[in-house]
């Protein structure tokens, strides 16, 4: 199962941190990971069942739907291709002195799991990094 996590302190409350990331349609300004994303059914911000269309550099459009979400500390998506589901969560934890911990990571199960982690993990860890060092710059504390 490819998997990949990582994790960053940020010197904002939970709730500054959630406020840019919930904001999932205005991610493409600060994360080059990410050329578009759009709500296509379901609520702004998103809730559990929304759709969200991501087209991202050198990957396929890919429409992932929010299976989990609890603010202002976590939500995940997921995404189905033909032998892959990969989720992606997101995860903000109060620090003392009103920092926040973040974490992202991706998860890819099903039957060509192992062959797309072999493909494409590469280029997935650098969009996960990226996003997680461009929420970092954008949140203000």
């Amino acid at each position: 199962m490819p998997n990949y996590s990582t994790t960053t302190e940020i010197d904002a409350l939970p709730e500054a941190v959630w406020t840019v990331l919930s904001d999932v349609e205005h991610m493409p300004e600060w994360t080059p990971s990410m050329t578009s994303v759009e709500i296509i059914d379901g609520p702004n911000p998103p809730d559990v069942g929304t759709q969200v269309r991501i087209e991202q550099p050198k990957m396929p459009l890919a429409i992932w739907l929010v299976d989990e979400w609890d603010p202002p500390r976590h939500f995940a998506w997921i995404s189905e291709s033909v032998g892959v589901t990969t989720q992606a969560e997101h995860l903000v934890e109060p620090l003392p002195d009103g920092r926040s911990r973040v974490t992202l990571a991706i998860t890819q199960t099903g039957g060509l799991a192992w062959l797309l982690g072999r493909l494409a993990m590469g280029r997935t860890r650098q969009y996960v990094d990226a996003e997680l060092a461009g929420l970092k710059a954008r949140v203000k504390p």
